[in-house]
């Protein structure tokens, strides 16, 4: 009998863990306490793993023989994908495959665009050469994408995430982007530099989730393109450009502009207010961009050449007129999560001029300690901020360089009898500002993190594609000490000299007294 209790309790126990495993498959948690949840997905990726209607093979082509360093990387990867199958209902599959000494596995890793890298690796204080696989291709019906190379795990969900979207996608949406200056086409077709080129990072970043064109604005917008990005102009559009600019705003689509007011030259320190139609066509909105460059004590540097007797030397100067930005309207997605983002001669929006009907959303402010430079006294020397503290000079508070402006505008050519079809007005403007057009060029604002992650976030936002804003800055990459006065920097330093030895003095006090105590019963114990 209690042979038999044995067996059906071990039958018992065995069909519980076989249930359990089983239920796992479909019911997925884990505890996650990093700040951002970065070890978890996101609910957007987590959504996206739901919404898959076919399957999806993930292929992880990872090398046994990582280097040490990398071993971290195929395990997160691993992880990452444990998540995305948990959470996809069966729909997504991945398997890890070392094509290393297969020519088969190798031939199939190539027709997925993964290829193997070379990578110095130190072992037995031998350094030696290794090819090693650290990618992930995509299947899926007949599609196929990659990630040729995961170096680094910072932003793996926000690739991951992208790529399913992308690939199970029917169409991006279209997108075009205005420059001023065409492409040469042609040159562009023949790998050669186009020296009008200056947003490639920008738009190679855009044609990732979106059908990206190039447009001049001398044709009316195509229907199609449900968001246009402004890269600035220096001069006044022709008419045509202005009224298709207009019209594109009126059919109630969704714009950025990346505009300065102030043209300027570093390298000769001048500057100029920009004459151009485009601020009468922006004025007739609402829009007002003032006549002045913001300064703040909170900015980046330039460097200075200076002489000493025989000697030339480069001087780094803190420079106002390149405010580094992370005070930001934390209550508005596109920029809650970003860290810090540079600009290059901005201007001030004057938020107080709305016209009726429309509203006013701030995205970017500079900091507490901040100030102008107005019109037409515009001097932007370098000179000026050489062995100056900023913060006693700046004292004006923060100003407001980027927004969303939304509602009701008229057209510009709204009375104009040349134009009988014009459409009046929009009920449903959407047009974001951010008054410094360099924010996007690829000799400017385009290096800088930041900036980058407010232009995605910015365009998924006004394209209502704002799924992978979330996971976009998840991990940040900036975390700045606050600044505290001099008393604080004292009394913090004490408290670190002092405290320990308080706490221990203070322990040994009290485990003193416990012992007397204890010594007092045992004395009262045996007398």
């Amino acid at each position: 009998m209690k042979k038999n209790t044995i067996v059906t309790n071990l039958i018992i126990f065995i069909a519980i863990v076989i249930f359990l495993n089983l239920v796992s498959l479909s019911i997925f948690t884990r505890l996650d306490l990093s700040k951002g949840k970065i070890y978890s997905l996101s609910k957007a990726s987590k959504q996206v793993a739901r919404d898959l209607d076919d399957r999806l093979v993930i292929k992880a082509y990872f090398s046994k023989n990582l280097p040490g360093e990398y071993a971290d990387a195929r395990r997160y990867t691993q992880d990452l994908l444990s998540e995305y199958q948990a959470y996809s209902r069966g729909k997504l599959r991945f398997e890890f495959i070392d094509p290393s000494d297969e020519a088969t596995l190798k031939e199939e890793a190539g027709k997925n665009q993964i290829f193997p890298v070379q990578m110095r690796v130190v072992e037995n204080d031998k350094l030696e050469i290794r090819e090693v696989y650290l990618g992930l291709a995509f299947l899926y019906r007949d599609k196929t994408e990659s990630i040729p190379l995961v170096q680094n795990t910072r932003g793996l969900e926000y690739d991951i995430t992208k790529l399913i979207k992308k690939i199970t996608a029917q169409g991006m949406k279209k997108l075009a982007f205005f420059q001023s200056q065409p492409l040469n086409e042609m040159a562009a077709m023949q790998g050669q530099q186009n020296p009008g080129d200056i947003h490639s990072t920008v738009r190679q970043l855009l044609a990732d989730s979106y059908e990206v064109s190039v447009i001049d604005l001398q044709d009316p917008v195509e229907s199609a393109v449900s968001i246009l990005v402004f890269s600035g102009t220096e001069d006044s559009l022709s008419t045509e450009q202005l009224y298709n600019l207009d019209q594109y705003i009126m059919s109630g689509r969704n714009i950025i502009f990346f505009q300065d007011r102030i043209t300027t030259d570093i390298q000769t320190q001048q500057a100029a207010l920009i004459e151009s139609n485009l601020f009468q066509l922006l004025r007739n909105y609402g829009i007002f961009l003032k006549s002045n460059l913001v300064t703040d004590a909170q900015c980046g540097q330039v460097q200075v050449q200076r002489q000493q007797g025989m000697f030339r030397f480069m001087t780094p100067v803190n420079y106002p007129f390149f405010p580094v930005i992370n005070n930001v309207n934390k209550q508005n997605m596109i920029v809650k999560n970003l860290e810090q983002m540079q600009l290059i001669f901005a201007s001030e929006l004057d938020t107080l001029r709305l016209t009726e009907g429309l509203t006013f959303e701030p995205l970017l402010f500079t900091s507490d300690n901040s100030g102008e430079v107005k019109a037409p006294q515009l001097d932007i020397s370098v000179g000026n901020y050489m062995n100056i503290n900023l913060k006693n000079i700046l004292l004006e508070g923060p100003k407001v360089v980027s927004g969303i402006y939304t509602g009701r505008i008229n057209s510009f050519f709204a009375d104009n009898e040349l134009y009988p079809d014009v459409i009046p007005f929009t009920e449903s403007a959407a047009i974001l500002v951010v008054t410094d057009a360099d924010f996007i060029q690829d000799n400017g604002g385009a290096g800088v993190k930041g900036n980058l992650d407010f232009v995605l976030n910015a365009v998924d936002y006004m394209a209502s594609e704002s799924t992978l804003i979330e996971i976009r800055a998840r991990e940040t990459e900036f975390k700045p000490l606050k600044e505290i006065s001099n008393t604080g920097r004292k009394i913090v330093k004490w408290a670190n000299i002092l405290l320990p030895s308080l706490l221990l003095i203070l322990i040994g006090i009290i485990r003193y007294r416990k012992e007397i105590k204890r010594r007092k019963f045992l004395g009262e114990l045996y007398e």
